[in-house]
């Protein structure tokens, strides 16, 4: 895979990073060498140290026409379960950068989330250290300023992430830690939807991970691990969020929600 990169590559460094990033493909040789992936939509969203990350397969990026997530058949709540979000803190050293996931929409992890870095008039060429893959990422253009990152905690004890710029957001908002994951989402959700399990099925769906653009200093999502959210308001005055933000959402079965939500300090030992 070494070859994909023809031209030559400069140093990458935490400045490098820092923006919006689109990924193009991922190809994982060793365990599928004709596997590609072409279709999910990734975002990847780098601030000064945070980060944020949002991966939404193809049928789900232009939302869905359904009200709420409880009017799902059970086969499309279970594909829900491809989703992928996390956030935390990236840094890079001697082109190798590491990914620490504080939340992560998928539970429980096993493994390091580690790529040593090629930047190349192509894009940026990332393969796995523990793993063996390429993703390539295409850097995308929002504005002369450079991305911010914020922490934000909330009553219920949920942990937000949002990274933006004037014109572009990735909000990524766990799960309350009460109510963690004991096993990886998708299994749980295969649980709780056998039988249906719908007070479980709520608390499975409290964590929302989405992106999109700014308006007039509004919030609109444009792919969000709530395909049903796709076209709503995440926030209605988001450069009002130095100390304090408050954000839109919606419940399993559609109930309006909102978080008022407090600047945190939150360390990479949580």
């Amino acid at each position: 895979m070494q070859g994909t990169a023809n031209a030559a590559s400069c140093p990458v460094t935490d400045d490098t990073i820092r923006g919006l990033w689109r990924r193009a493909y991922i190809k994982a040789p060793a365990e599928a060498p004709d596997s590609e992936d072409h279709e999910t939509h990734v975002y990847w969203f780098q601030a000064n140290g945070l980060y944020a990350d949002l991966r939404i397969p193809e049928g789900f990026s232009k939302g869905i026409s359904a009200a709420c997530l409880a009017e799902l058949p059970q086969e499309d709540l279970l594909a829900l379960s491809a989703c992928e979000g996390f956030a935390g803190w990236a840094a890079v050293e001697d082109g190798i950068c590491t990914w620490q996931r504080a939340i992560n929409l998928q539970g429980p992890e096993s493994g390091r989330d580690i790529g040593r870095l090629e930047r190349t008039p192509g894009g940026l060429f990332e393969y796995g250290v523990d793993a063996d893959f390429v993703e390539l990422w295409l850097e995308q253009q929002i504005d002369d300023r450079a991305p911010e990152g914020r922490v934000f905690t909330c009553d219920g004890g949920f942990w937000g992430f949002l990274i933006s710029s004037p014109t572009r957001f990735l909000f990524a908002c766990d799960r309350p830690t009460r109510k963690n994951l004991a096993l990886p989402w998708k299994d749980a959700l295969a649980r709780a939807l056998t039988p249906t399990d719908r007070n479980q099925l709520a608390d499975l769906f409290l964590a929302e991970y989405s992106f999109g653009r700014i308006e007039h200093d509004t919030a609109v999502i444009e792919l969000s691990s709530h395909p049903n959210r796709v076209g709503k308001v995440l926030c209605d005055t988001l450069s009002a969020a130095s100390g304090h933000l408050v954000t839109h959402h919606a419940s399993f079965d559609g109930a309006a929600l909102t978080h008022h939500w407090t600047v945190a300090k939150l360390n990479a030992s949580r």
